[in-house]
């Protein structure tokens, strides 16, 4: 399977069904905002590309075990994703197959029962349905929303996020504009993990120049943030709105590269091993979505 492209207005969106339902590619009028840092392969090798889903956790974990909604869980022996530093790193779902629920020309629709993988299970013992429902509207972009329902009697801890690696058009990274919103910066330590130490920082809009950045935040009420480039009639903008279940976000701006990450989380990086992960019961279900979506002037 290629994929399933979604058409609507100037937009125009691929998602892949048979890889996890990656993003593949959103396109508007004709100009490609999506990167690709690295290919296929290697998304199927655990490393993230294009916006991929990461799940059960997003971003990374501070070591091998941890213990979430009750659950003791040592990851020794698993073959799963690392960084560097040897700690796990953006959930285990290694480019899964999902199976289409939904399709249409603006919709697409799929599910994982996540349940159903018992080597997946052995690093994240909560049986689930996962959900991606992603929708093309032309005029509000691209939304993708995200669901989790636990399938037996144990509740799911819930720790994911979208890593969404984005590029634009017809302007070198160094004019990009970025814009956060007011949030608390997150201290982390050499190993990405966070310290407990917490800085108010005001709503910025800058160029990104030769700035790096691999920085955590925890939002407030503005959850929205944008990349821009160009001036008059060929000024564009990305937005991204995340919803009130992505109380978090990454900043990624690699060194010599012409991308930039702005990665919606559900929670803080490594919530499963502080015991800071938002549980869902079950019966219950849990929902988070956020919106990407390109503005000319």
């Amino acid at each position: 399977m290629d994929g399933i492209t979604l058409r609507a207005g100037k937009y125009e969106a691929t998602f892949r069904p048979d890889a996890a339902m990656l993003c593949a590619s959103l396109r508007f009028d004709d100009d490609e905002y999506v990167a690709w840092p690295r290919t296929m392969d290697e998304f199927r090798g655990g490393r993230a590309t294009a916006i991929p889903l990461l799940h059960p956790w997003a971003n990374r974990l501070a070591g091998e075990t941890y213990r979430a909604a009750g659950e003791e869980v040592s990851l020794a022996g698993l073959t799963l994703p690392h960084d560097p530093n040897g700690l796990p790193i953006h959930g285990n779902l290694f480019g899964v197959e999902f199976q289409v629920q939904q399709a249409n020309a603006t919709r697409v629709v799929a599910t994982l029962d996540y349940g159903a993988y018992p080597e997946k299970l052995r690093a994240f013992p909560f049986p689930h349905l996962l959900t991606v429902d992603a929708r093309l509207h032309p005029k509000r972009g691209l939304n993708i929303v995200t669901r989790v329902h636990p399938t037996s009697e144990r509740a799911a801890p819930i720790s994911f996020g979208w890593h969404p690696f984005l590029q634009l058009p017809n302007a070198p990274r160094a004019e990009w504009e970025l814009r956060w919103p007011a949030c608390q910066h997150v201290e982390v330590d050499e190993r990405v993990i966070p310290t407990g130490t917490r800085t108010a920082l005001s709503a910025e809009r800058a160029p990104i120049a030769d700035r790096t950045f691999d920085d955590h935040y925890a939002l407030g009420a503005d959850r929205t943030f944008s990349i821009s480039a160009g001036s008059g009639s060929t000024r564009r903008t990305l937005t991204l709105l995340f919803d009130p279940s992505y109380p978090y976000a990454q900043l990624f701006v690699p060194p010599g590269k012409e991308i930039v990450a702005i990665e919606p989380m559900t929670a803080e990086i490594d919530a499963l091993g502080r015991g800071a992960a938002p549980i869902v019961k079950p019966g219950e279900r849990f929902q988070a979505s956020f919106t990407l979506a390109v503005t000319t002037r």
